[in-house]
């Protein structure tokens, strides 16, 4: 594992979150997972762009398979280290935005979660227009009501990933 695979792997322990990837839903809840902590502030250096189910980022796959790999392998290389206490805190801080048992439901409140605060945080709209939030993201197939998104825009701003 590389610096950024243990920062990685750290970040889904510090949230307390099993590190799979065995279903496309895996995946799907890693991205955002790990898309809305570096939103809060921890610093894991992974790009995302818009894609077919909200923020995406391509190396974090790559890396999300290869320490899949190596754990399975018994080669977890992370331990021994930890995060940074101002990372751990922000991870704290948000944890419970993942509290949902069923992952089902975890992966379409995370990709809405992710999908509202991307649009905002590049710009594309206004924090405080959920209608238009809900227009632009059902012009790209997802099936997510106006008040879906009002109650995103509060929960986002209840953990500090949205100014108030």
């Amino acid at each position: 594992m590389d610096r950024q695979q243990i920062g990685v792997k750290l970040a889904i322990d510090g949230l307390k979150l099993p590190f799979r990837v065995d279903s496309f839903r895996d995946r799907l809840i890693m991205q955002k997972m790990v898309y809305l902590a570096q939103a809060a502030g921890v610093n894991l250096g992974y790009y995302y762009h818009w894609y077919l189910h909200g923020p995406y980022s391509p190396s974090l796959t790559r890396d999300e398979f290869a320490v899949a790999m190596d754990i399975s392998a018994g080669m977890d290389e992370s331990i021994g280290w930890k995060l940074d206490d101002k990372s751990a805190q922000r991870l704290e801080k948000i944890r419970s935005l993942f509290i949902e048992a069923d992952p089902d439901r975890r992966a379409k409140k995370l990709e809405l979660l992710a999908s509202v605060h991307f649009l905002i945080d590049r710009k594309q709209v206004s924090k405080v227009d959920a209608k238009r939030i809900a227009v632009i993201l059902e012009r790209f197939n997802k099936d997510f009501s106006e008040q879906d998104v009002r109650k995103a825009l509060e929960e986002l701003k209840a953990h500090g990933l949205l100014a108030a």
